[in-house]
């Protein structure tokens, strides 16, 4: 599973149903052009999550037996309206794919349309909250939707701690946020099982910078990405 922007990939009772980071599993929402053409004006304004005509990340995956990086460029196509909010319409070539993105209040919310799962199904909707900056230390939210199978996936969100500082692959990353995000299933007559536990560190400025994903209860970890390079125009 490729890693950059968050977006969701939704399987089977017990497999992975973490928030990816990636632009690779973003459902097309129509036909993109990828021409780039233009450029969003308020790129920015999410600064824990900005998304730029341009930008590049690099990541270095230190979950793999073998070294493996995960690149993309993010190509602005439009801005368009959705539920009377704008949203960014961006493109990203590596898979031929595109995203919606809102930033209202710090808080930057992602939708997607027929987002592919692990087992070959889709995902009608994709509909998610990445990261609310501006709530404090402690504060939560939750995002939910149905998977293939029928079944509820709930995503608890909270803030762990602001404003602390990082070092990723030698960089010193300062004025960081990090979210933890619990994720699971509601199954009938058990309720809500958690299946996932993820941490994510966003960079003021910057975006994503690390992000680890674990199995719950076990501590097997599924994921762990961490930046080797970027460029925010």
């Amino acid at each position: 599973m490729k890693l950059f922007f968050y977006l969701i990939v939704i399987v089977a009772v017990f497999s992975s149903c973490q928030k990816e980071l990636s632009f690779e599993t973003a459902g097309a929402g129509g036909t993109g052009t990828g021409t780039g053409t233009g450029t969003s004006t308020d790129c920015k304004s999410c600064a824990y999550m900005p998304v730029c005509n341009g930008s590049y990340y690099t990541f270095n995956d230190t979950v793999s037996t073998s070294t493996s990086v995960v690149t993309d460029t993010l190509e602005f196509i439009k801005d368009t309206t959705i539920d009377s909010k704008t949203f960014v319409k961006i493109y990203s070539p590596l898979s031929g794919t595109n995203s919606y993105y809102n930033c209202t209040d710090g808080a930057t919310r992602i939708i997607a349309y027929d987002n592919p799962t692990i087992g070959g199904s889709t995902i009608t909707v994709t509909d998610i909250t990445l990261i609310k900056a501006n709530l404090p230390v402690g504060g939560t939210w939750e995002d939910s939707l149905v998977n293939p199978a029928g079944q509820q996936v709930v995503y608890k969100d909270y803030i762990v701690a602001k404003g602390i500082s990082v070092t990723v692959n030698g960089q010193v990353f300062n004025d960081v946020i990090h979210v933890h995000s619990q994720s699971g299933v509601v199954i009938p007559f058990v309720g809500y099982t958690a299946i996932n536990e993820s941490d994510y560190f966003f960079a003021k400025g910057i975006g994503p910078v690390e992000v680890l994903t674990v199995y719950s209860g076990t501590g097997i970890i599924l994921e762990h990405r961490t930046i080797k390079s970027y460029h925010i125009p």
